[in-house]
C-alpha cells in the first residue's frame, strides 16, 4: 500500500510540474484542472427565458477573479454545453481600489476545448505572472433542458388555471456547475461568489445569499434583475439559484439571530409545508449546540421541486428537495412518510456543516460527507422525535441493508480513488451513505459521546472554509480520544478505521469456546456471499474490530465500550491468521454473544454448543433477555451464514421459531428481511406452497395481536410501532394470513363507493400501501383504473409514489404492461424521476417480473436515451431483476445483455457488476440449497417445530 501511495504522489507531483511548465499535452492526459491558478471571487449574472420569445434559455456572463499560483500561458476551466462568444471574452489584470489606473488588458490568442474533460482553455499573449490577480469575463448562452441536472426546467399544472407552469432551477452534485456558467469545477477550488438574477417580473429568484436588491432592467421591459449578497466561500458544486412563481411560509423566530427559515413550494402544495417549517429551525439549532458553531449564513430556504433527480441538495443557504422528501400532509402521507421528510431534512442540515462549511479535497472522500450527514441526521431525528425510538430502527435498518449489499466482491471501499470525474456520480450508493453512516456510529460508540463530539468541533474549526481529508477527521478524534484515555496510547483512529474505509467489506468473527477453561479464540476474516474466484483471495483482509461481548449471567446490553481489540497487524502479520485469546468467560451452562447492540460491522459465528444455548434461551419465556438488537443481529447473521454455506439452515430456522412469542418490530424486520431473499427466488420453483406455509405459521401469532383492522384500538406513536404493523400487515396479506387480504378488499370497495373518494378515504392513513396493493392484486380493470384516476388527481407527492407502488401489484399482464409503458411516456403522468420506482415495484411483484424483464431486455435503448443524460440510474432497471434470477438461463440471458449492451451500460458499471454477481450468486444458492429446502421446509411446516429444535440445531 505505501509503494501505491508513493506511485500516486509521484503522480500528482508530474501533474502539478506538467500544469505549471504550460504543457498542453498535459491537459488531455488529466481529469484535473491545473494548479497553477486558483479562483478567489465570481461574479455570476443569468439571464433565464421561460418559454417567452426565445423559447426555454439562458445566457449572462461570469467576471472570475483568480490568483496566478505559477507562471502559465493559458487560463484552463471548465465548460460544457454552453456556447462562449470567443471575441467577447476579456481578460485584464485585476483592479484593486487603491490602483484603478493599472489594469491592463491581455490578448487572448485562442480558445481549445478538450471535450473529454470538459475544459476550456484559454491560451494568452503574454504569460500570467506568479502572484498576481486577474480577471477573466466570459460571456454564455445555452438551453434550459429538461435533463434534471446543471440548470434545468421543471414544470407543473396549475390547479387553477390547468396550464402547464414553468421554472428553473439548478442540479450541480457533482460536476454540473459547468453546464451552467464557466467556472473551477472541482470541490477545492472554494471562491466567494456574487450572484445576479434577471427573470420576468412575475417571477421570484432566490439564490445562496439574501436578496439585497431588485431593480427593472431598462433594456427589458417586465424584466427585473435581483442582486444577492456575497456568499462565504464556497465549492461550485453548492451554488444554487432558481426562478419561479412558488409561494413560501416562514418559520417562527424563537431568539435574536434566529436563521430566517422559509419553506417554498408550488402554490397548490403551500398547505404541505408546515411539518418542515417547524422540524428545520429546531433541528438546525441542534446542530448548532452538537457541533459547538453557529449557522454562518443569515437565511435558510428550503424549495419543493416537481422534478428532482436525488432526493434532496444541500446547496448552502438553498437546499432543493423532491416534493417526497420535503413536503407533509397530516391527513394523507404515512408516518413512514413523516419520518422520510424528517429524515432528509436532518441530513441537508447536517450538510451545511459536514460538507458546506468543511468540504472534502476531492471527491474520494465523498462518504465523508454522506456518511456522516447520514449518521448526525439519525440523531438529529431523534432529538426531534424522542417518542419515535427511531435511532435503533435507522441503526438496524442500515446495518441489514449494508451486510447483503457489501458482502458482494464487486461492492467498493467507502473511501473510493475516483478517476475520471464521469464515475463519480456510481459512489452515490449504499456504501458512501449507510456504510459510511454504520462505521461512523461505530466509531462513536468506542470513542464515546464527549470525545466523539469535542473531536468532530476540533476538526469543524480548525478546517472551517476549507477543505479537508478523512486523515483530518481521525487527527482531530486521536487528539481527543489520547486526552481523555478513551483509547489507548498504542491505537489511533486513523489505523482503526483506515481498516474499515479503504477496505471493501467487512468480516466475520468466528468465536470458538474453550468449556474446559472458560476462554474462547476468536479468529476474523473478509464475509463473501459469492463464490471467491480462484484468483482472488479474501483471507488477505483484516481489520482492527473493537470486540464486544455479554453472557447470560451479566445480560448487560448497554455497555459498547470494547473489551477488548481485534489488532490487524502490519503487511506482513496481515497474511497470517489473526488470532484473539479472550479469557473470563462464563461456564458451560451460559451463552455468551458478541457485537453488543451491533455497535460493529461484523457478523458472528459461534460453536454449536453456544447457538444451543442461545437457541434455548430464545425458545424459552425469557426471550427478551437478549437485548432488542441482538435478537436481530442473531438471526441475520444465522440466515447469512445459512446463505452462503457456512452453516446449516437448521440452525437459523431453530433461531426463528421463537418469532411466534417475538413483539417488537426490529428482530421481525431482520427475519423478514432474509425470509424475503428466500422468497424472491422459492416464489417461481414447486415448493413455494410449503415456504407459503411456513411463513403463516410464524406470522399468525403476531397478526392476531396486533389486531391490525381494528380501527377503534389506539395506534402508538412509536415509528417503530407502526412500521411493524405495516410490515406484519404487508406480510399477512401477501401470504394470506387470517382475514388480511378480505379486509383490504373491502376497504377499498367502500373507498371505490364514497360520493367524493378525492376527499373522502376509510382506510386507515398507515395501512393504505398495504389495501391498496391488496385490493389491486386480487381485483380487476375497474379497481386498476380507480386507482390510476387518484393518481392523476392526487397533489401529494407521497402518494403519488405509493400509488405507483400500488398499481403495480396487479396480475393483469396487460395492465402490467401499460403500466410499465407509460413510464417512458412523457405526457402520461409519471414524472421522469419516478421511472425507475415504477418499473422496480413492477419486477418486484409476481406477474411484473417477467414482463418487466422482457421490457428491459428489448427496450434497453429507448431507456437510455430516455434517462440520458444522467444513465448511472440504468443499474436501477437491472438490480430488481437480478435480485429475482437463479437459474442459469437466466443469469446467462442477463450476461449476454450486459456483453451486447456495454456502450449504454458505461456510466452504470458498477451497479450492472453488483446486479450480475447477485444473480449468480443466487444461482449459486439454488443449486446448493435448493435440495436441502426441499427437505426441510416440510418438517418446518407441520408446525411442530417447538419439539424438533435439537433436531434442526444437529440434522439440518
Amino acid at each position: 500500500m505505501a509503494m501505491e501511495r508513493n506511485a500516486m504522489l509521484f503522480a500528482v507531483l508530474i501533474t502539478v510540474i506538467a500544469a505549471s511548465l504550460g504543457d498542453s499535452s498535459n491537459l488531455n492526459s488529466s481529469y484535473r484542472l491545473p494548479k497553477s491558478i486558483t479562483p478567489e471571487h465570481y461574479n455570476l449574472r443569468v439571464f433565464t427565458h421561460l418559454g417567452d420569445q426565445r423559447g426555454f434559455i439562458f445566457h449572462g456572463q461570469v467576471a472570475i477573479r483568480f490568483l496566478c499560483l505559477e507562471d502559465t500561458d493559458k487560463v484552463v476551466l471548465h465548460s460544457k454545453n454552453l456556447t462562449l462568444p470567443e471575441e467577447r471574452v476579456l481578460l485584464r489584470e485585476s483592479v484593486s481600489d487603491n490602483q484603478p489606473n493599472r489594469s491592463r488588458q491581455i490578448d487572448i490568442k485562442s480558445l481549445e476545448y478538450v471535450t473529454e474533460h470538459d475544459y476550456a482553455v484559454f491560451h494568452v499573449s503574454a504569460p500570467l505572472k506568479k502572484g498576481e490577480r486577474y480577471e477573466i469575463t466570459i460571456p454564455f448562452e445555452s438551453n434550459l433542458s429538461t435533463g434534471l441536472i446543471g440548470y434545468y426546467r421543471s414544470s407543473y399544472i396549475d390547479k387553477k388555471t390547468k396550464q402547464k407552469t414553468w421554472l428553473a432551477v439548478t442540479q450541480f452534485e457533482p460536476t454540473y456547475a459547468r453546464q451552467a456558467f464557466p467556472c473551477f469545477d472541482e470541490p477545492e477550488m472554494k471562491a466567494t461568489f456574487d450572484i445576479s438574477l434577471a427573470h420576468h417580473e412575475r417571477y421570484v429568484a432566490l439564490s445562496n445569499m439574501p436578496l439585497n436588491r431588485s431593480m427593472p432592467l431598462d433594456s427589458m421591459p417586465g424584466w427585473v434583475l435581483d442582486e444577492f449578497n456575497t456568499t462565504v466561500p464556497m465549492s461550485t458544486y453548492l451554488v444554487a439559484y432558481t426562478v419561479n412563481d412558488f409561494e413560501y411560509r416562514e418559520a417562527k423566530t424563537t431568539e435574536p439571530g434566529d436563521v430566517v427559515f422559509k419553506i417554498w413550494a408550488r402554490r397548490d402544495a403551500i398547505d404541505q409545508v408546515d411539518y418542515a417549517r417547524e422540524i428545520g429551525p429546531r433541528v438546525t439549532r441542534f446542530y448548532e449546540d452538537y457541533f459547538h458553531q453557529k449557522f454562518p449564513l443569515p437565511k435558510i430556504d428550503m424549495i419543493a421541486i416537481p422534478d428532482f433527480a436525488s432526493g434532496a441538495m444541500e446547496n448552502w443557504g438553498l437546499i432543493t428537495y423532491r416534493e417526497t422528501a420535503l413536503l407533509y400532509h397530516p391527513n394523507i402521507s404515512t408516518a413512514s412518510n413523516k419520518h422520510r421528510v424528517a429524515s432528509v431534512i436532518a441530513h441537508e442540515l447536517a450538510h451545511q456543516w459536514f460538507g458546506n462549511l468543511v468540504t472534502m479535497r476531492w471527491w474520494t472522500d465523498l462518504w465523508l460527507n454522506e456518511g456522516f450527514a447520514t449518521y448526525v441526521a439519525s440523531l438529529g431525528v431523534d432529538y426531534l422525535h424522542p417518542e419515535w425510538y427511531s435511532l435503533e430502527e435507522e441503526s438496524i435498518s442500515n446495518t441489514l441493508d449494508i451486510f447483503k449489499f457489501d458482502a458482494l466482491l464487486s461492492s467498493h471501499p467507502i473511501s473510493v480513488e475516483i478517476g475520471h470525474p464521469n464515475q463519480i456520480s456510481q459512489i452515490f450508493d449504499a456504501i458512501s451513505y449507510e456504510k459510511g453512516s454504520i462505521v461512523i456510529r461505530m466509531m462513536h460508540l468506542f470513542l464515546s459521546e464527549e470525545t466523539f463530539r469535542n473531536g468532530v468541533s476540533r476538526y469543524l474549526q480548525r478546517h472551517a472554509y476549507g477543505n479537508a481529508e478523512q486523515d483530518n477527521l481521525w487527527e482531530a478524534l486521536t487528539e481527543e480520544a489520547h486526552a481523555n484515555g478513551v483509547l489507548p496510547d498504542f491505537i489511533d483512529v486513523k489505523k482503526v478505521m483506515d481498516s474499515w474505509t479503504l477496505q471493501t467489506g467487512y468480516p466475520i468473527i468466528t468465536v470458538t469456546r474453550n468449556y474446559d477453561a472458560n476462554s474462547a479464540e476468536v479468529t476474523q476474516t473478509r464475509f463473501v456471499s459469492s463464490e471467491v474466484p480462484k484468483d482472488q483471495n479474501v483471507t488477505d483482509y483484516c481489520w482492527w474490530i473493537p470486540l464486544t461481548f455479554t453472557t447470560a449471567k451479566q445480560l448487560d446490553f448497554n455497555d459498547t465500550l470494547p473489551k477488548g481489540w481485534m489488532e490487524c497487524k502490519g503487511e506482513k502479520e496481515k497474511h497470517e491468521k489473526q488470532v484473539k485469546l479472550l479469557d473470563d468467560l462464563p461456564d458451560p451452562e451460559h451463552w455468551v454473544i458478541f457485537n453488543v447492540q451491533l455497535a460493529g460491522l461484523y457478523k458472528v459465528k459461534y460453536d454449536k454448543a453456544n447457538y444451543r444455548l442461545i437457541i434455548s434461551q430464545l425458545n424459552g419465556a425469557r426471550y427478551h433477555d437478549i437485548g432488542l438488537l441482538n435478537r436481530a443481529q442473531l438471526i441475520d447473521d444465522a440466515m447469512d451464514l445459512a446463505w452462503t454455506g457456512q452453516q446449516n439452515y437448521g440452525i437459523a430456522f431453530a433461531m426463528m421459531n421463537y418469532l411466534r412469542q417475538e413483539t417488537a418490530y426490529i428482530p421481525w424486520k431482520s427475519a423478514l428481511t432474509n425470509l424475503n431473499s428466500l422468497n424472491r427466488i422459492l416464489k417461481r420453483t414447486p415448493i413455494y406452497d410449503i415456504f407459503k406455509s411456513y411463513v403463516q405459521y410464524i406470522l399468525e401469532p403476531i397478526y392476531e395481536q396486533l389486531d391490525v383492522f381494528n380501527e377503534a384500538k389506539k395506534t402508538t406513536d412509536r415509528l417503530d410501532g407502526i412500521k411493524q404493523i405495516t410490515l406484519i400487515a404487508s406480510w399477512a396479506c401477501r401470504f394470506e394470513v387470517g382475514d388480511c387480504a378480505n379486509r383490504s378488499v373491502e376497504l377499498f370497495s367502500r373507498w371505490m363507493n364514497e360520493t367524493n373518494p378525492d376527499v373522502s378515504n376509510p382506510v386507515p392513513i398507515d395501512l393504505r400501501p398495504v389495501v391498496y396493493c391488496n385490493a389491486i392484486r386480487l381485483g380487476n380493470d375497474s379497481q386498476w383504473n380507480f386507482l390510476w384516476h387518484r393518481y392523476l388527481q392526487s397533489n401529494v407527492g407521497s402518494e403519488k409514489i405509493m400509488i405507483i407502488g400500488s398499481l403495480a401489484c396487479t396480475r393483469q399482464v396487460v395492465l402490467v404492461e401499460r403500466f410499465l409503458q407509460s413510464s417512458l411516456n412523457s405526457t402520461s403522468g409519471v414524472r421522469k424521476q419516478d421511472a425507475t420506482i415504477l418499473f422496480s415495484s413492477v419486477a418486484r411483484n409476481d406477474v411484473g417480473f417477467m414482463a418487466a424483464k422482457s421490457f428491459f431486455l428489448n427496450r434497453a435503448d429507448e431507456i437510455y436515451d430516455f434517462l440520458s443524460p444522467d444513465t448511472s440510474r440504468l443499474s436501477r432497471y437491472i438490480k430488481p431483476l437480478a435480485e429475482q434470477m437463479f437459474s442459469t438461463e437466466e443469469v446467462q440471458e442477463l450476461n449476454d445483455l450486459i456483453q451486447k449492451k456495454a456502450t449504454i451500460f458505461e456510466k452504470a458499471n458498477q451497479g450492472v457488476k453488483q446486479a450480475l454477481e447477485m444473480a449468480q450468486t443466487n444461482n449459486k444458492w439454488s443449486q446448493t440449497n435448493f435440495g436441502k429446502m426441499e427437505r426441510l421446509l416440510p418438517i418446518l411446516a407441520t408446525r411442530s417445530t417447538a419439539n424438533t429444535l435439537d433436531d434442526l440445531i444437529d440434522n439440518f
